[in-house]
């Protein structure tokens, strides 16, 4: 049975993926459709800068802007907050509301 305070999601709830190997990668996606109680349906959108020091950018979703693939998955929770897989690398869970930090695409050139 599940725990009847589990935190749920909803259609526009945003996750976020933090993935990388020798630099870190922030990936938002949004909820566009819940199917039954176990799937959703999610698609990447966009991030904003909201601040870098040359060596992390501090980042946030950009909602406005979305992609095109929509990705089904099962919902999975994690510590009581919903989460899904995107792929054998990358796990995405609920977004905080705060700034992500990634590595800068220009570091290390």
């Amino acid at each position: 049975m599940k725990n009847k305070f589990l935190i749920q999601l909803s259609e526009g709830s945003i996750l976020y993926s933090s993935w990388g190997y020798d630099q870190t990668n922030i990936d938002f996606y949004q909820v566009v459709k819940l199917v039954g109680k176990t799937m959703c349906e999610v698609v990447q959108i966009e991030s904003i800068i909201e601040s870098s020091n040359g060596y992390y950018d501090m980042v946030m979703p950009y909602p406005t802007s979305k992609g095109k693939n929509i990705i089904r998955r099962k919902i999975k929770y994690w510590d009581e907050r919903p989460s899904i897989n995107i792929n054998s690398f990358q796990h995405a869970r609920l977004w905080d509301g705060n700034a992500k930090s990634q590595t800068n695409s220009l570091y290390g050139r």
